[in-house]
């Protein structure tokens, strides 16, 4: 009995340390975005925040007229005379200035300029989004960190993204101000739709046949052009019962397979872009996510380790597509590409880029060629949670080093962007072309007629 006591008031212990420590970090979270709004609150007007903010966050970045005007895609003539007719909002000033300072432009400011104007990238019209996968087996690879800023990278150039956030963790999701397990729970996650509970999402207020589609899942963010399908700890329920659930209903496996895929394709219509952070494992949800990709991105570490968990993954995939050929499947395999992460210039990560580069490139183009070199930016960003897109430079201890950081993101999402373009687009775009030349060549012709019709006259009237 004094054992069992003792016992007992050791695991008592244990817990009430745990849960006070849970209770101040809670508590903490919840009053962060809270701080960063208040610092907002001294430069720009209280309406503006109000309208602007989601989930307690708001685009701290703002543009000069100059630069804003350039990522519109107009002069700036034409931006203060839509800002003088109408077409355009006024312009916003800063509170915290005696004289009047215009604010700036936001992002969200700059993409409502494009619609206006039309002069956002789309999709080849009557495409599906691309579907881009960053995955990898082994944790910090800088999966998550690429997936926030290849978004934001593409939100910068007008394009409309959809973020699925598969990893339990949701570390993605709480980027976005989504709080995995505070503002997020199953409901607003995938697992529904995976495990097809009409029942909860019933109860959660949804109607009935929700689960059949991903749209009762995509939230808004505080970026216009980014929405997402958030994720929590329950997101492992996906894994633990999917396989129960299919089989009660008698799922054929191909269908197990491409059901993620077809949901996105689903509510893809109004994206260009969908961009999915996996998970760092290799089970059913994974093999949906893998099978889901047109393009599926691999950040690989300049590390031995790191190297080893990435050829492991590769031989996985390899595998199972193995698998899939002997029982007669044929999902979608995406097309693989490789990109090396946490690079320095030190002789041991130029070896290990060599080795990766010499692996993994079987065609031209599988390893991209710009590597993401490890950097303190990428770092500080993390832990305020708002990423180097979104720091004001003039806020920034160190302008150059954020400055060459974001140049090189630049360089390397557009080598991303460039790969699932030539993937999911250039079919569409050559046949545009093609269609293009077939309407060209039909309207020469008409015109050649046309002349001879006008000599053959000509030479009777005379």
């Amino acid at each position: 009995m004094a054992d069992n006591d003792s016992e007992k008031s050791y695991l008592e212990a244990a817990l009430k340390k745990i849960n006070t420590v849970v209770a101040r970090g809670e508590k903490i979270m919840k009053e962060i975005p809270g701080l960063v709004k208040k610092a907002q609150i001294d430069k720009h007007d209280l309406t503006w925040l109000e309208e602007s903010e989601v989930d307690d966050r708001v685009q701290q970045r703002r543009y000069g007229t100059t630069q804003a005007a350039e990522l519109a895609g107009i002069s700036v003539g034409l931006l203060y005379a839509a800002e003088q007719d109408g077409r355009l909002p006024e312009p916003e000033y800063r509170s915290d200035t005696a004289r009047k300072v215009r604010a700036g432009y936001t992002i969200n400011h700059i993409n409502h300029i494009q619609r206006v104007f039309n002069t956002a990238p789309r999709k080849p019209e009557g495409s599906s989004a691309a579907i881009a996968g960053i995955l990898n087996l082994k944790g910090g690879s800088q999966k998550t960190t690429t997936c926030h800023l290849f978004s934001q990278y593409l939100a910068i150039r007008g394009y409309r993204c959809l973020l699925l956030d598969t990893d339990p963790q949701g570390s993605l999701s709480f980027y976005f101000g989504k709080r995995p397990d505070d503002n997020v729970h199953y409901e607003n996650t995938v697992a529904p739709f995976f495990l097809e509970d009409d029942e909860a999402l019933v109860e959660a207020g949804h109607p009935e046949g929700s689960s059949r589609s991903l749209h009762y899942a995509i939230q808004k963010t505080y970026w216009d052009n980014i929405d997402i399908i958030p994720a929590c700890l329950q997101n492992l329920n996906i894994d633990l019962l999917m396989p129960s659930v299919m089989n009660e209903a008698n799922v054929p496996m191909l269908d197990r397979i491409m059901k993620l895929r077809n949901g996105l394709l689903e509510v893809g219509e109004n994206y260009d872009f969908i961009i999915i952070d996996g998970t760092p494992s290799l089970n059913l949800s994974t093999l949906n996510v893998v099978s889901a990709c047109d393009v599926c991105f691999v950040p690989t570490p300049a590390a031995m380790l790191d190297f080893a968990s990435t050829l492991q993954f590769a031989g996985l995939v390899a595998e199972t597509a193995e698998m899939y050929k002997q029982e007669k499947m044929y999902p979608n395999i995406p097309d693989m590409r490789y990109f090396i992460t946490k690079y320095s210039g030190s002789s041991y990560a130029h070896f290990m880029g060599q080795i990766i580069r010499r692996v993994f490139t079987v065609e031209r183009g599988d390893v991209l060629s710009t590597e993401a070199h490890a950097s303190d930016e990428i770092g500080k960003a993390n832990t305020s949670t708002y990423s180097i897109y979104e720091k004001n430079p003039a806020e920034s201890d160190n302008r150059k080093r954020l400055k060459k950081t974001i140049e090189m993101f630049d360089r390397l999402f557009e080598e991303m962007h460039d790969a699932v373009w030539e993937t999911c687009f250039e079919d569409a775009l050559r046949s545009s072309h093609l269609d293009k030349i077939d309407e060209i060549m039909s309207s020469a012709d008409l015109a050649r007629d046309d002349l001879k019709r006008a000599n053959r006259l000509s030479d009777k009237e005379a």
